[in-house]
């Protein structure tokens, strides 16, 4: 079996538990087959009209849906930044967080009080 994101891992367990096949539900969210096995496996990010397709299927309530924003976002592989709206400060800001960040540049202590400052500890 394929290595699933932590999104595809709740995604299978709500399937399962609503004993559906993965046919089943790619067919009530209008996907395909191969689309939502690409999902759960983090080849494709999950595009907003059908995350708002699986939390209607499988009836989420506020917190699930919380969790599998959360759980969504995490499992992306890449993430766009729109910076239109930066100045060049932040653009500069941006562009060499990613570039230190793909380079593996950041140690886990800067890793650590990124967290913090965002809010993310612990999460």
């Amino acid at each position: 079996m394929k290595l699933l994101t932590p999104f595809g891992k709740a995604m299978r367990k709500y399937r399962v538990d609503l004993g559906e096949t993965q046919m089943e539900v790619a067919r009530a969210i209008s996907v395909s087959v191969a689309f939502l096995s690409a999902i759960e496996t983090g080849k494709k990010n999950v595009p907003d009209k059908v995350f708002s397709r699986i939390v209607t299927h499988f009836g989420l309530s506020t917190a699930e849906i919380d969790s599998m924003k959360h759980l969504a976002w995490i499992s992306q592989k890449e993430v766009k930044i729109n910076m239109q709206k930066l100045d060049n400060r932040g653009r500069e800001l941006v562009a060499g967080f990613a570039r230190r960040f793909e380079e593996q540049q950041i140690d886990e202590e800067q890793l650590r009080r990124l967290r913090e400052i965002f809010e993310m500890e612990g999460k």
